[in-house]
């Protein structure tokens, strides 16, 4: 056929990293809230976009530590029991924190000093109760479609710390991965 080129069969390297894909996803966030989050409220349709786009990046975030600092692989981060395809945030995190040998993905991204606040909205994000059904829907790709029920989205009452603190978390990695690295040398001696 005329116009269609073969595509190269090796592999060529990403186009950008998940530490970018992370930082993109929340910037995109970011955007649609923008300065007049009266226009998320009004355009409600878009609620979910905005809500997936924060867990995405969260989801990414959480990929890029664990694969950076070396406590898990891909296969691993995406097993579809222990990790929900690698969907499951609370699962991935979980993941992370058993092979950290006592230290904590979140506390590694987002110390309490400088970032309490952040900290307390990504530990609600990933770990809490309220976040339950959200993180539920993200994980099926219902909040993706807008395919929920009521009940099944929750919202972070600030939306500016809400996106705060996922681009907080995102911008961290490098810090908490040489964090990590150092704590382990120490340990190690």
């Amino acid at each position: 056929m005329r116009g269609i080129q073969m595509l190269a069969m090796e592999k060529e390297p990403a186009m950008f990293s998940m530490k970018e894909a992370a930082m993109a996803h929340a910037k995109a966030a970011e955007k649609l809230a923008g300065t007049d989050v009266d226009w998320l409220n009004s355009n409600e349709e878009v609620i979910p976009i905005f809500v997936n786009l924060l867990f995405q990046s969260v989801e990414i975030s959480i990929k890029a530590f664990a694969l950076e600092a070396g406590v898990a692989d891909q296969g691993e981060l995406r097993e579809a029991k222990s990790t929900r395809n690698g969907h499951g945030l609370s699962e991935l995190a979980k993941l992370v924190d058993s092979r950290m040998d006592g230290a904590g993905m979140i506390e590694m991204l987002l110390p309490k000093m400088g970032f309490a606040t952040s900290r307390l909205v990504l530990e609600a994000m990933v770990h809490g109760a309220d976040f339950a059904p959200t993180r539920e829907s993200y994980v099926r790709r219902n909040l993706a479609y807008a395919q929920f029920k009521p009940g099944e989205l929750q919202v972070v009452g600030g939306i500016g710390e809400w996106v705060e603190a996922v681009k907080n978390a995102a911008g961290n990695i490098d810090r908490a991965v040489s964090t990590y690295r150092e704590q382990l040398a120490e340990k190690n001696g």
